[in-house]
């Protein structure tokens, strides 16, 4: 959308991102046994963290309603 309406900062986004998956892309082979080198396997988050499930979901439910609040009120106190 902000690349389409012909913003600067969006442009550059745009092209930061496909200079990163380019990046990434030419460097991955190098790394592939670097990155794969992990024991975790399949560890969950939850798991990580010693939480049940449905916890750590309210949680990031709580989180983002929070964060949903604190952005609201601060639009409201620029103006916006």
């Amino acid at each position: 959308m902000g690349a389409a309406s012909g913003r600067l900062d969006a442009l550059f986004f745009m092209l930061g991102l496909i200079a990163g998956v380019i990046v990434f892309a030419e460097i991955y082979t190098a790394i592939a046994a670097f990155v794969w080198s992990g024991s975790l396997e399949s560890a969950t988050l939850a798991e990580l963290l010693g939480l049940p499930f449905w916890l750590l979901a309210a949680l990031v439910v709580v989180m983002a309603l929070g964060t949903f609040w604190l952005v609201r009120r601060l639009e409201l106190k620029a103006g916006r």
